[in-house]
This record gives structure tokens, sequence and C-alpha cells, in this order.
């Protein structure tokens, strides 16, 4: 095979490698969190989504999305908490999970309503 032949194909395997790794590499490769909402637009005290699942390392940010305040706490993960009462719908914060497991949450206030989720976070590398 000639030179440039190979350098073609090198080339497109190359191509083809970049083109792939952006198709499987997860959202936080891009820099933007995972989303999950406290509280609907529709008045429903709920988490959107109510089962979360993300890779170690990844941001999740909650956002009041209505009837507030709310809160987040995590099953045995006060560090991974937000206990201070948010109020106004669009209000936010980030959280970075990094270990694996499957994690409750709920919303302090509202957690006899029912205001539970779970967030799954799986072992970095495999994809949710």
């Amino acid at each position: 095979m000639s030179p440039t032949r190979l350098v073609g194909r090198l080339a497109g395997l190359l191509l083809g490698l970049v083109v792939l790794m952006g198709v499987l590499l997860p959202a936080q490769a891009s820099g933007t969190p995972a989303l999950m909402r406290l509280g609907s637009e529709e008045g429903f005290l709920v988490f959107q989504p109510e089962r979360l699942t993300i890779t170690a390392g990844e941001r999740v940010r909650f956002e009041v999305g209505g009837l507030g305040p709310h809160n987040l706490i995590v099953a045995g993960h006060p560090e991974w908490s937000h206990e201070p009462l948010s109020f106004g719908v669009g209000e936010s914060w980030e959280q970075t999970f990094d270990s694996p497991g499957r994690y409750a949450i709920w919303c302090e206030p509202h957690r006899a309503a029912g205001m539970t989720a779970e967030i799954e976070v799986l072992e970095a590398g495999l994809e949710p």
C-alpha cells in the first residue's frame, strides 16, 4: 500500500474514532449537568424525573420547578444534601455525586406528602 493511501486510511480511522467518542461520552464530558426539578409547574409535589441515573463524578443541577419551598436531603450523605429552603421558581444549585450506588432523596418539608425520588450513580465508564 502506498504511503498516501496509508495516511488516508489512518486519517479516516481517526475521524471515525473521534465521532464515536462524541456519541458515547456522557453529558458530563460536555460540561452539561443532568437536571432534576423539585416541584412541578402544575403545583405537584414531585421530583422530575422521579428516578435519575448518572455516572460517578457527574453533576446534577437541582432546580425549583414550582410550589416551594423545597430542599434536598440525600439519605446517608449530608455532604450532598442541600438543607436550606429554596423558594423561588428557577432557583437552583448543583451537586456532584462521586460514589456509585443508589441514593434515596427527598424534600424535607414535603416528604410526608410523598416528595421522594432516587438517584442511581453508576461507576465511571458505564453509560446510564
